[in-house]
């Protein structure tokens, strides 16, 4: 009987790691704390790596063979259309789930739960208040093609929206003074302020509740079940847990974090 399309993507996907040995993987340099170069070893860090490591070695013993693990780096920009066109097999670092991605690509079942919050000085807060309003125009901070950009920007419309190259710009110009927000989801900004090493109390995320809720999954290429349910099981099983504990418990983890559900 002849194959289907599916049948045969799914082959394509898992049987050329198996025949190349070869896992390919996106990584972000500028995603802390999921997937960053750090700015004390200046290696490949962060929980997503972690992960794409802990599927490459469930991946060597479902295989039964040596696979290497090759990384390459993705931007906001291109890491769907890299996925698209077969370059990777996974790209884990902290992309949102929403409906009009899942159009060109697959994603994994939810690593992590955060939201869109905004980043400001201590002394800015009230300016932000929703019951009070905001005192004057305010100038925001935002990265292009990302969730933020495409779906937060309406709930301040009369902001002073400014583009940003990244999150360290951002940060850098917000403790500046140059501009009153920086606007992202919540867990990269503060990843971003200990890469800094900035000191955390002189800022506030706001609101304590995010404006959004977004789930973050890793990158899969469209139609491809069988690679789809393995990534999806090594992100269930208890040693991923472990990961999630070791980066981000509220008490105990490298990135102390209380995880909206």
């Amino acid at each position: 009987m002849a194959e289907t399309v599916e049948e045969t993507i799914e082959e394509t996907v898992l049987e050329k790691i198996q025949q190349t040995r070869v896992l390919k993987a996106g990584f972000r340099s500028d995603a802390a704390p999921f997937s960053y170069i750090s700015s004390e070893t200046n290696k490949l860090e962060g929980y997503s790596v972690e992960l794409v490591k802990l599927i490459h070695q469930r991946l060597e013993q479902e295989l039964g063979r040596s696979i290497k693990l090759e990384w390459q780096e993705v931007s906001l920009e291109n890491r769907f259309q890299i996925i698209q066109d077969g370059k990777l097999d996974i790209v884990c670092a902290a992309t949102t789930i929403n409906n009009k991605r899942e159009e060109i690509v697959d994603f994994s079942i939810p690593f992590f739960t955060t939201g869109i919050q905004l980043l400001v000085r201590k002394t800015d807060v009230e300016r932000f208040d929703p019951m009070k309003g905001t005192t004057g125009k305010v100038s925001i901070g935002f990265l292009a093609s990302s969730t933020t950009d495409e779906e937060f920007r309406p709930i301040y419309p009369n902001g002073n929206w400014q583009s940003l190259s990244n999150r360290a710009e951002g940060i850098s110009q917000l403790d500046n003074g140059k501009i009153d927000a920086v606007a992202s989801d919540g867990i990269l900004l503060l990843g971003e302020i200990r890469q800094q090493n900035k000191n955390i109390n002189e800022f506030e995320l706001i609101p304590k509740i995010p404006f959004t809720f977004e789930n973050y999954g890793c990158i899969l290429p469209l139609q491809n079940p069988g690679w789809d349910k393995f990534v999806d099981s090594t992100i269930a099983s208890d040693e991923n847990t472990q990961l999630l504990h070791q980066w981000f418990d509220p008490e105990k983890g490298r990135f102390p974090y209380e995880s909206f559900r």
